[in-house]
């Protein structure tokens, strides 16, 4: 058994050795650079930028070459010549379109606009993913040292209990006290195991957690770091609207809904700008060749006209065309669909204007929530702290008297036990705190470090 005993604990002592120690800071950074939730709302933030890219280069003219070659068989009209020809002729056709929306009723102008909004609010949704996952971290850390503290005050508990029951056991033996006392001993004993078993079980639990929310492998090594957090004895309440304004600046939901508001406004012009007419310039250069073309090289000793083969870099020289146009297109009735995109596009800005109210009102509601919520774990702390004071102080005098027989193990088991609810109460007030206080500085901008 001691052998066992032994191998435990060097396994477990190589295991802590071998694990690696991670801070608040480490997790944070860790998950940051490699949490797939980041990642892919990272990548819509570079999909909205092409996007907005993309609405600039439209400004430039478009330009389209073209190239075809054809055969024609038997009775034709030569395109290139535009005679009559009954014999198989190949020809070529090249080209080079371009065109270019000199007004649009600044449609363009106001897509690019709408774009650079749609990509700042894609960025700041990219940047609430974060925080939100961040928040979830800090989260898991603390609940992770609050079990790792109560698994220690549990294992301190359980180690009194013990002494107590080797106590006892000789005490019984020389008959100085009935075997009832140590049958209640060693049951304390066991519930007492069973209890550290519990908060064991949830402490690897909360491991598992947060190994999970920074992808790591259950098997990987980990550690996290106590910072000692140690609170402190006065609260100072702070402002709400100092917060709300701040938390206004910095929160990218806010952000967000602004940006969307301002991208359902440009939506507006451009709806409205479907009523404006349309001016394009186009132009156009192409040429052809035909090898049933001939070029005239004068005339015969008999006068009859003398017909060369026209070579394909000449044809393709003397074919050449030009053309510019310039197009205007005015809307005059398109079954009332302008008006009706005009409409919907109000809409939406109403939409977004209601969505930005109702993000600046949760927000505030989240503020004042989180204040009164650290109020009152300021309190409950305090008041833990004072409450496990006194039961340390009530235990020690049980104790002594117990070890001089002046009570029985009963009260001695029920002062222990009132010890370790004061103890516990105090390290979920004592977490609660941190992490309520925590919430508040991230509204204000700050980091989420200890």
């Amino acid at each position: 058994m001691k052998c066992s005993l032994t191998f435990l604990v060097l396994f477990f002592s190589s295991y802590v050795l071998l694990a690696q120690n991670w801070t608040l800071e480490q997790c944070l950074n860790h998950a940051s650079e490699n949490n797939l939730s980041i990642k892919q709302a990272h990548l819509n933030a570079e999909l909205s930028k092409k996007s907005l890219i993309q609405s600039k280069l439209n400004l430039l003219p478009t330009i389209n070459g073209s190239a075809s070659q054809g055969y024609n068989f038997g009775r034709n009209i030569d395109p290139v010549t535009n005679q009559i020809t009954i014999d198989r002729v190949k020809n070529n056709n090249f080209g080079l379109t371009s065109s270019v929306t000199l007004f649009n009723g600044f449609q363009n102008l106001n897509n690019i606009k709408k774009s650079n909004f749609e990509y700042l609010a894609s960025k700041y949704d990219a940047e609430k993913v974060a925080n939100d996952i961040l928040v979830n971290i800090v989260t898991a850390y603390l609940q992770l040292l609050y079990y790792e503290e109560l698994v220690l005050v549990s294992q301190n508990q359980v180690n009194v209990s013990n002494i107590q029951v080797q106590r006892i056991t000789k005490m019984v033996e020389v008959g100085s006290l009935p075997n009832g006392d140590l049958l209640n001993a060693e049951s304390q004993k066991t519930q007492e195991e069973l209890q550290l078993v519990n908060y064991i079980s949830q402490r690897d639990l909360a491991l598992l957690n947060i190994k999970q929310l920074l992808d790591l492998k259950t098997t990987d090594p980990f550690q996290v770091v106590d910072p000692n957090l140690d609170p402190e004895e006065v609260y100072v309440p702070l402002n709400i609207e100092d917060v709300v304004q701040m938390a206004s600046e910095n929160l990218p939901q806010i952000k967000s809904a602004t940006a969307r508001v301002n991208s359902a406004k440009k939506s507006l012009s451009i709806a409205q700008g479907n009523r404006s007419p349309r001016f394009i310039m186009s132009g156009n250069l192409n040429t052809a060749f035909s090898d049933a073309s001939k070029k005239y090289g004068g005339l015969d000793s008999s006068l009859s006209p003398i017909y060369l083969d026209y070579p394909f870099k000449d044809q393709l020289e003397d074919n050449v065309g030009k053309y510019v146009s310039f197009s205007l297109s005015i809307p005059l009735f398109n079954g009332w669909q302008t008006n009706t995109n005009i409409s919907k596009a109000k809409i939406n800005i109403l939409q977004a204007q209601y969505n930005y109210q109702e993000t600046s009102n949760q927000l505030r509601k989240t503020i004042e929530q989180a204040q009164n919520d650290a109020l009152s774990a300021h309190k409950k702390y305090l008041a833990s702290k004072k409450s496990m004071e006194a039961q340390q102080e009530a235990f020690l005098y049980i104790k002594d008297k117990f070890e001089v027989q002046l009570i029985d193990t009963y009260v001695f088991n029920d002062a222990k036990n009132k010890l370790f609810k004061t103890e516990a109460d105090l390290l979920q007030s004592k977490y609660d705190y941190i992490f309520k206080t925590k919430i508040l500085d991230f509204y204000m901008g700050k980091q989420l470090t200890f």
